[in-house]
């Protein structure tokens, strides 16, 4: 049987989801690795799946606790220890309007429009993680062929070291829609695999959380 790890960008792949069925709604990452992999001749060592959780007064509550009864659901397999979950954290950034569209105002709406500052949480860490561990466990010998669920392009040079690591073989999974298709990091990793998760994978994946 070949080894598989999944590992799975759970913020990336939100976007891809919530975009899909034009609501956000998490996916079962247990459910959801399983559809990815043939159970004839492949069988899963792990999962990982990064996500962090909200700061409660970043976002609005009705989002945040969506997130709280997902990670609720994610403690079944975390505790059986058939999923990790990878945790970064959030930085809040404060944020100003840019100077290009300033310079396009009216000078007394420029000196208004420049003083107006906001905050912004972003999430640091988790993708970081998840390359690490993907690294990693090409080098120790942990899987024969690694799938990674992302479109994100800084996965890139991960998955480069992994591929030169002799008889491995890695997948990049996604939705492929005309949102979304992860073909910029494929172009980056023309040796790597491609295994779509269609909207039958969604379906049959989606949680109901609130």
């Amino acid at each position: 049987m070949e080894k598989v790890i999944v590992y799975i960008d759970g913020p990336n792949l939100l976007g891809a989801v919530s975009e899909t069925l034009r609501k956000r709604v998490w996916l079962d990452p247990y459910k959801l690795a399983n559809f990815l992999i043939d159970g004839r001749t492949q069988q899963i060592q792990k999962i990982y799946y990064a996500e962090t959780p909200y700061p409660e007064t970043s976002f609005q509550l009705e989002t945040f606790r969506k997130q709280q009864s997902f990670f609720g659901h994610l403690h079944k397999y975390t505790e059986s220890k058939q999923v990790v979950h990878i945790r970064g954290h959030y930085r809040i950034d404060k944020m100003k309007v840019p100077p290009y569209i300033l310079s396009g105002l009216k000078p007394d709406i420029q000196k208004l429009v420049a003083s107006l500052v906001w905050t912004r949480p972003v999430e640091k860490g988790g993708d970081v993680g998840l390359a690490v561990r993907l690294v990693r466990d090409a080098f120790q010998g942990n899987f024969d062929h690694a799938i990674l669920v992302t479109e994100d392009q800084d996965f890139a040079p991960a998955i480069r070291i992994a591929l030169s690591c002799p008889g491995k073989k890695v997948s990049i999974s996604y939705v492929n829609n005309a949102f979304r298709n992860a073909k910029a990091l494929r172009n980056q990793c023309e040796e790597a695999g491609f295994i779509q998760i269609t909207r039958a994978n969604i379906n049959h994946s989606a949680l109901e959380t609130g």
